[in-house]
Formats: C-alpha cells, structure tokens, sequence
C-alpha cells in the first residue's frame, strides 16, 4: 500500500523557503535506520549505502546508532565516510588516477578500513604497486556479478582464479566478496526470495570452494534495498555457521521514495524521510499548471510521466517535463493558485538528491537549519 499522507509533512511553515527545494525530517530518518537494525538483526551486519544521502549528518545518525560500517561509490562519498566511520567498502572499481587517490586516502586515515573492489588481475597489481609505494596494505573484495552484467566477475571458477592471484600481490590483503543484485527488483515478494535463493545457494558453493582451498572470505556484502528484508532472512542452515558475516548493504531506505514505497512494502518500518517542495508558477490552461520543479531538481532518471507523485493533487499526469518546468494534467487545476506550494515525493530519492547541493531540516513544521549534502569534493 502506497503512503500518500505524510502527517510529518503536514502544517509546515515553509512559505519563506525559495522553490524547488528539498527538505528532510530527522526524526523519520532516524526511525528508518532503526526499522534498518531491526529488519537486518543487529547493527552489525548493516552496510548502508551513502549514495543515497551523501550527508554527514546523516552518517552520524547512523553511527549513532551503532551502525559502524558503510558503502560507497565515489571517491568524494569515501572522503565523507573517513571522517565519521571505522569500516568503509568503496564499491566501484578503481582505475586511472582514482587507484593513487584512493591509496592516498587509505594512507591519510590508518585509523579507518578502507576497502575497495576488484574484478581483474591488472588494476589490482596497480592498487599492489600503489600500495607499497605508501606502504599502506589496501583491503579489497571481489566483484562478483550475480547476473546484473554491469560489473564484477562471473560467479564460480573466474573468482577461484582471481583469488589465486590476488593473495600473491603484496600490499593487497583480500578480505572477501561483493554482489550487488540490481536486477532482482520483483515487486512480488515470492518471486524475488526465489531469486535470492537461487543467487545466494551459488555462492554458498563459492564460499564453500574458497574456504576448501583458504582462499580469504571473511566478508560477504550483498544486496541493495529490494533484496535487503529477503536476505536478512536467508539462511545456508547446517553450513550458517561456517560463513562469513552477511553484511546487507540498502541505501534507497535510510530515505526512501515514492518508487520503493509503493513496490516494497515488505521493508517494513520505512517512510519517506525526504520531499521536494515545488510553487505553481503558471496556469496555461484549464486542467494544466505548471510547476517550477524540472529536471535539474528532480531525477529524470525514471521514463517520462513517472517521476514524482503530488500529494496534494494525486490526480496529477505528467504532460512536460523540462529543465525548470513541469507541466501536469489535474482536475484540481482550477483551485490552484499562482505561487501555491505544493508538496512532491520523487520516483527515486536518490539521485534526486544528488541534484541539490542542501537539505532543509524540518522539526515540528518549522525549518530549523540546513544539512550539505556533499555531491563532488575532490576537486577545488
């Protein structure tokens, strides 16, 4: 069942706020991360995907919380993370000068872990020689592809032979595994826990051919957030106890969305933590109005026409969509005035938020302070 009345969101005084902008309430952000805790166990084995948020203040709520572990993707997220978190995976692989600001970062933080992935022998005898120059050791996980084909080995022998290899390159200290499952996103529940499970007997296989030959495989990181309740209740029975720590690593919930909100209600305790408010700024005809929220402000990343829902007029169609308008189609047009605040959850939260370079933090209705979201620092 889709939530499309945000009492937190409700009776805001906003009016002095210039549009489009994004707002946050903590309260439902912190109370997301414990619903996180509760549906994963136990702090221990969360990852949560920084991506999402790219906030430091939010990070802190996190590690508040217990949650001492984090994913990321860029190096400008990883930069962010160092200054707040004990246990860092960078899960993208490095290539070019990336692999030399990495090590960097590894050696200006000892204090932190600070991992990476790898998929191939020749950028991981460049992160070795990196390595050694600083004469740090670089932990790192192997990116294993579970049927996404976008990065990663494939799973089975391809990650015996890199795990050979890699155990050979000094200054390189292989740690374990990675899958991101992107492609299971069945709205169905019990289609995608057969998904999971048909994945996840793979590489208990894996597991089990890796500990045969000592093959390090002290972690196993997998999941994005459809996949997060169901593999927070996978179990490898008789074998659990001879595996590593699973370390389920959502990120679309610390905030959520629209999208997930409606397909994924099975990630139980979630709530939209974020909002987009816009301000009617033209009425071009009977059932139309326009809106000054395009897409520098909100993602584009879904097609056309879905890709954010009104809750104040859930009536509205997306007509037009452009760089700083959007046109919807509403029965309530005629009601609507000039300069009226409207409030919008995006399709998808997360790189929506990669769009602003702020959030406005609401308490009780009042805006009470501002949070950065940090998209690009490692230049300037």
């Amino acid at each position: 069942m889709v939530q499309t009345t945000l009492t937190h969101f409700e009776n805001m005084q906003v009016d002095e706020l210039i549009t489009p902008c994004l707002l946050v309430c903590p309260e439902i952000v912190e109370r997301n991360l414990r619903s996180m805790i509760a549906i994963a166990g136990s702090a221990k084995r969360l990852r949560p995907h920084v991506k999402t948020h790219k906030c430091p203040q939010i990070v802190q709520l996190a590690v508040g919380l217990g949650i001492q572990k984090h994913k990321c993707a860029t190096l400008a997220e990883a930069e962010l993370l160092a200054e707040h978190v004990p246990d860092i995976l960078v899960a993208y692989p490095q290539v070019g000068p990336a692999v030399s600001r990495f090590v960097d970062l590894v050696s200006r933080y000892p204090q932190r872990k600070i991992s990476t992935v790898v998929e191939a022998i020749q950028p991981a005898q460049t992160l070795s020689d990196q390595a050694q120059l600083r004469d740090v050791v670089v932990d790192v996980l192997i990116d294993v592809d579970p049927g996404m084909h976008r990065t990663g080995i494939e799973l089975g022998q391809p990650v015996i032979e890199l795990a050979r290899q890699l155990i050979k390159l000094p200054g390189i200290r292989l740690s374990g595994l990675h899958l991101y499952d992107g492609h299971h996103h069945q709205a169905d529940l019990v289609q995608r826990t057969t998904a999971v499970e048909v994945m996840m007997r793979e590489v208990l296989k894996l597991v089990r051919l890796m500990q045969q030959e000592n093959l390090p495989v002290d972690q196993l990181v997998c999941g994005g957030t459809p996949t997060f309740p169901v593999l927070a209740q996978w179990s490898a029975d008789e074998a659990n106890e001879q595996l590593p720590l699973l370390e389920l690593s959502p990120g679309t919930c610390v905030l959520s969305d629209y999208n997930y909100g409606r397909d994924y209600p099975d990630v139980t305790g979630i709530c939209s933590a974020a909002i987009l408010l816009t301000r009617v700024i033209s009425k071009p005809a009977a059932d139309l109005v326009t809106v000054d929220l395009g897409y520098k402000a909100i993602s584009a990343d879904p097609p056309a026409g879905r890709r954010c829902h009104f809750l104040d007029i859930p009536d509205a169609q997306e007509v037009r969509h452009n760089e700083e308008h959007l046109v919807v189609r509403t029965a309530q047009a005629v009601q609507l005035q000039i300069g009226q605040v409207l409030r919008v959850l995006p399709a998808h939260i997360c790189p929506t938020v990669a769009l602003h370079d702020r959030m406005f933090v609401l308490d009780r209705g009042r805006i009470t302070t501002q949070w950065p979201i940090l998209r690009h620092r490692l230049y300037g």
